[in-house]
């Protein structure tokens, strides 16, 4: 096969609607008008182009977005010019592939219209060997306002609600770019992922996939499905040989086929003794292998792909228990505790992220102790990258098809569209392990049953996911389980006996987080908690005179209503609300990561009973306050460190059970964990009640209850806490694997000392570094940074200190630095400090 890119440099014109092709726009000798047209970047959209042109100013910086409004009104067309080498022309078919065309639009080539596209989340091929010149080509592409067909499909077929934005559900397009109650609206149009040319002969494969359909009980033999998409240009005799090889283990099989034309799946079943198995992180290591197919035609091979996949058995296991249906998730036969987050694009302008930024994030989420993403219905499928990286690192996916907070179509000029796109999108992406449930929907069934939609006495959407989406997936997949909506289950779809979970009570629904204690959901597949970003993210749209919090800038930047309301409620529930803006935005920050700690460490004592907690959400879309724990730059906020320990494959936690307290020891590992556990009663200053030392074995995989505290006479709540540490020792190493500290009184009714927190050593090579602190006295919430380098990026922070604990904390920096600098820059900030 040969290939050819048309990435790179455009031109993008603008009209009003129906004035391009009127004008001949689409010719092949048609005169840019230079007051109308700028260079453009594809892949891209508009909005960026006229960024870089100084057309508008930043959507993100302060009220912006308001200003960019006419741009979803216009018409926009993009066109180019390139020649194709005589080699590539002398192939049999050649296609012109779009992988992203956001939204509408219709396609020209050397002025011969190819065709119209109104899907955003598939690729597009046109046939275009007989269109195409050896020398000069241009292509045209017309995108019309998605907001104007938006309103004309809602006309034509009838009204729905929707969240945001009613006429969105009409439209296959990304649902959070009309806005959300954590992003802006700026719905986009472009030639969003990358244009390309191939020539080939006779057949090429589009996709290729492999899959276990049986594992050993001992795991020592898989049977595997391998298949291959092939397109053939016309009907003929040829070999399909297919190679799965993982270092000198190497299984093939040959499989003749009779080819017709157009498109069509072949596949072969082999037998794999001895599989490297593929786990999520935490249970096992991730191999891969490279699966190849290549298509043979007497002694010539006419197409060939490579793709890595990984094996393993996925199960979603619905037993009946004491408390209603479990809904565990089993990899390879062992059930998992799916730790993780949501999953929301990554940019309101995708062309904006890269490969090393997935990568960025998706590693922050690993080294979180996350083994899992849901990837929310209201974005987009993702691209290549971020599922190799999941692959790479072991992180499940939920994927989530792309209906969200809606009603959506019923009838057959739907159900088509619905079909097709599902289609593509499982062939593209069902040779990546990490992907391991496929679900129908966010939230429109809880959304009917709940009456979001009104009195209806139709469930609009409900065919698809239902029929439609089930079909498609037991007949291309069958190794993964499909889940019609999160959430789902039971006659509430949103109930806490069956099924998935979202946990929205808290927060949304006005309750404290201390109210996830009482919330016993069987997976809880979304729940949070909101903050403010880094202040360094904040200066980035704000000015200073934006600068306190309910300024019209930033509630501009929380979407959700009635949000700077909650964000002082909940803090002057348990906090001292700081008048200084800086300790405001920490103190926040200390809020969200009590709330996600409270409602993680509870769902994970109930091990199995609840068998996941994945919070809502990892990252942003834009700069803002919102429910994230990475902000928009990826900049963590002090929750994802709470998130960090409360996933710990080992943790040691203590909570109240009545009036007393009890410690809990959790052990996701698969193997027995021996160790001590100290439990302490005493005051913010080490003096100490009580003090027990016992060892304490940990069960793999497995929650454990242990003794109760008992609080002894002179425990004063305002004065004295409750501590368990529990310590593995290594070496020389005696800093505990996992602690925690329960105090009975909000965290506003105490005093806590000021400026107990002191370096011992620092030690740096490079830009890796490390640092020793001591804490003479209890230390709520310690913070540490870099003067200078804010962006260091820590393995902990935002963390309580024990008096007299000595921990080490590394930093990579983003720049060499030498001892002495570092310890000159050192920040340290806590609770107590002014």
């Amino acid at each position: 096969m040969d290939r050819q890119s048309l990435d790179g440099a455009w031109w993008l014109l603008e009209f009003e609607r129906g004035e391009g092709e009127a004008e001949g726009a689409f010719a092949l000798d048609f005169p840019l008008p230079p007051n109308r047209t700028l260079p453009a970047q594809v892949p891209g959209v508009v909005h960026l182009d006229l960024l870089r042109a100084g057309k508008i100013p930043d959507p993100f910086y302060r009220l912006n977005e308001n200003a960019v409004r006419w741009v979803e009104e216009r018409e926009w067309w993009y066109r180019c010019q390139f020649t194709v080498n005589a080699q590539l022309l002398r192939r049999q078919a050649v296609e012109l592939t779009f992988h992203g065309l956001d939204t509408f639009a219709t396609v020209w080539l050397n002025g011969e219209k190819l065709g119209e596209t109104d899907n955003m989340f598939i690729p597009h091929r046109f046939a275009v060997k007989n269109f195409l010149r050896e020398r000069r080509n241009v292509l045209a592409v017309r995108f019309d306002s998605p907001t104007k067909v938006a309103e004309e499909r809602q006309q034509q077929h009838g009204k729905l609600w929707s969240a945001f934005y009613d006429a969105r559900p009409h439209l296959r397009k990304a649902q959070y770019s009309f806005g959300w109650d954590w992003g802006p609206r700026l719905p986009t149009v472009g030639i969003w992922r990358s244009v390309e040319l191939w020539g080939y002969d006779f057949a090429c494969i589009r996709n290729l996939w492999a899959f276990v359909t049986e594992l050993s009980e001992d795991r020592k033999v898989a049977k595997v499905r391998v298949e291959g998409e092939l397109h053939a240009v016309a009907e003929g005799e040829a070999t399909m040989r297919f190679t799965l090889q993982h270092g000198e283990q190497q299984i093939a099989a040959c499989v003749p086929a009779t080819l017709q034309q157009g498109d069509q799946i072949l596949g072969a079943d082999l037998t794999v003794t001895n599989p490297k198995l593929w786990f999520p992180v935490g249970m096992g290591e991730q191999p891969l292998y490279n699966l190849t197919c290549q298509v043979e035609v007497g002694n010539k091979v006419t197409g060939k792909k490579t793709v890595r996949v990984g094996l393993r058995q996925v199960e979603l296991v619905r037993e009946k228990d004491d408390e209603g249906e479990t809904f565990i998730v089993r990899i390879n036969g062992v059930p998992v505790f799916c730790k993780g987050a949501n999953w929301i694009p990554a940019d309101n302008f995708l062309p904006r992220v890269t490969k090393e930024r997935y990568r960025n994030l998706l590693q922050k989420a690993a080294d979180a102790n996350m083994n899992m993403l849901r990837i929310w219905g209201g974005g987009i499928y993702e691209d290549e990258g971020f599922y190799e990286a999941c692959d790479e690192l072991g992180i499940m996916v939920w994927q989530d098809f792309m209906f969200a907070c809606a009603e959506y179509p019923e009838g057959e000029w739907f159900y088509g569209k619905v079909r097709s796109e599902a289609e593509k999108v499982i062939k593209g992406l069902l040779h990546h392990p990490s992907i391991v449930v496929w679900c129908g929907n966010n939230e429109n069934d809880w959304g009917y049953h709940a009456g979001w939609f009104g009195k209806r006495n139709r469930f609009y959407g409900e065919t698809l996911y239902a029929q439609i989406l089930p079909e498609v997936c037991r007949r291309l997949d069958p190794s993964r389980p499909y889940w019609q909506s999160s959430p789902f289950g039971g006659a509430d779809p949103n109930s806490v006996g069956e099924g998935d979970r979202h946990s929205w009570d808290v927060w949304s629904g006005w309750r404290d987080y201390t109210h996830y204690l009482h919330d016993t959901g069987r997976f809880i597949s979304e729940f949070g908690f909101q903050a403010p970003p880094h202040l360094l993210t904040i200066e980035t749209f704000t000015e200073p005179q934006d600068r306190y919090p309910n300024s019209a800038v930033m509630e501009h930047h929380n979407k959700q209503g009635e949000g700077t309301e909650r964000l002082y409620r909940f803090m002057a529930g348990h906090f001292r609300v700081p008048d200084d803006f800086a300790q405001w935005v920490r103190v926040a920050q200390l809020v969200q990561g009590e709330a996600l700690k409270t409602g993680i460490v509870h769902w994970r004592r109930r091990k199995f009973k609840t068998a996941g907690a994945l919070f809502w959400q990892l990252n942003d879309c834009w700069p803002v306050v919102s429910w994230s724990v990475l902000d928009y730059f990826g900049r963590p906020k002090a929750g994802y460190y709470y998130a960090k320990r409360s996933f710990a494959p080992v943790l040691v936690s203590v909570a109240m059970d009545g009036e007393t307290p009890v410690v809990w020891v959790v052990n996701d590992t698969l193997t027995e964990v021996n160790g001590t556990l100290v439990v302490k009663v005493q005051d913010l200053w080490g003096g100490m009640l009580h003090e027990r030392l016992e060892v304490v074995t940990m069960e793999p995989n497995t929650s454990q209850r242990l003794d109760a505290v008992p609080l002894p006479d002179g425990f004063d709540p305002h004065r004295h806490f409750i501590s368990a540490e529990f310590y593995v020792v290594i070496g020389e190493i005696t800093e505990p694997l996992s602690y925690d500290a329960l105090f009975l009184v909000p965290y506003k009714h105490l005093t806590f000392p000021s400026d107990v927190v002191g370096m011992e050593a620092v030690e740096v090579k490079g830009d890796q570094g490390k640092v020793r602190l001591k804490a003479k006295a209890f230390a709520k919430g310690v913070w540490l940074e870099v003067d200078g380098d804010p962006d260091a990026f820590w393995s902990d922070n935002a963390f309580d200190f024990l008096p007299g604990m000595t921990r080490t904390v590394a930093a990579q920096l983003s720049r060499p630095m030498t001892e002495a600098e570092l310890r000159r820059r050192l920040l340290i900030w806590h609770l107590g400090l002014t």
